[in-house]
């Protein structure tokens, strides 16, 4: 099914809540919204504390991702306008309420969320994808770049596919931030290492101001072996409780 756009979504739970959180995530909250017509498919990712190392800027973050926040992140592939599939997301989430389907998840909270157009894709020449395989394209971590301004940001995508380890590259427009554009980076091998290679090899140009620039390892079903790594860090370990909401289903994602 060909993505049209992307809901990108960043959250965060209690340490003492992660296995059970990512549990309920998998088996009883990621299937019902991959099985909407309106979706194309959707990942989970998580940013353990090594990740979190070469996150940058270190200050003056896009929100949600200050402070030691934003340790995972969901992207669903939407199937039709992204807008239309956040409502009908919002819609079917009554649903799972209704059923005791939203119970269980413990406490999380979101960082931040949005509704992105695709813009334009670059593939990694040598896999010959078609722009529609791209956003579906294999891969074990993404780097995720939000910045303000161009920065001649398809030519940067275009030396990054060259970078051993980057299969392709999905850029996308914001719907909840005026400027805002995401850059979503579809990686394998040691994510860390691709993403300082990419940043020596693909630089952004002086045009773009770049808001965030984070790796993630993506998060195979029922796999948390990173949890004792989180919890091991200095990352925070319960949620500030001025910040947690009660997430729609185009948050809570």
């Amino acid at each position: 099914m060909e993505a049209r756009g992307i809901i990108f979504t960043a959250l965060d739970t209690d340490h003492d809540n992660i296995e059970s959180w990512n549990r309920w995530y998998d088996l009883e909250h990621l299937p019902p919204n991959i099985a909407m017509p309106e979706i194309a498919g959707g990942y989970r990712y998580v940013a353990p504390p090594e990740l979190h190392e070469i996150r940058l800027p270190a200050t003056d973050v896009h929100a949600g991702f200050e402070d030691g926040k934003g340790v995972n992140v969901t992207i669903y592939l939407t199937a039709v306008d992204p807008g239309e599939a956040i409502a009908a997301m919002t819609e079917f989430r009554e649903v799972l309420e209704d059923a005791g389907r939203m119970e269980g998840a413990g406490r999380r909270t979101v960082r931040t969320g949005d509704a992105m157009d695709l813009s334009w894709v670059v593939g990694d020449p040598a896999l010959r994808l078609d722009d529609r395989d791209v956003p579906h394209v294999g891969h074990s971590g993404i780097r995720v770049v939000l910045r303000r301004g161009d920065g001649d940001a398809r030519a940067a995508a275009e030396r990054a596919v060259a970078v051993v380890g980057v299969h392709g590259v999905m850029s996308c427009t914001s719907r909840f931030f005026p400027g805002l554009e995401a850059d979503i980076h579809l990686l394998s091998g040691v994510t860390a290492d691709v993403t300082r290679a990419m940043r020596v090899a693909a630089p952004y140009g002086a045009g773009a101001e770049i808001v965030l620039d984070a790796p993630f390892d993506g998060i195979a079903s029922l796999d948390y072996s990173f949890a004792e790594r989180i919890r091991a860090s200095s990352l925070p370990a319960t949620l500030d409780t001025d910040t947690v909401m009660a997430p729609r289903d185009d948050e809570d994602s």
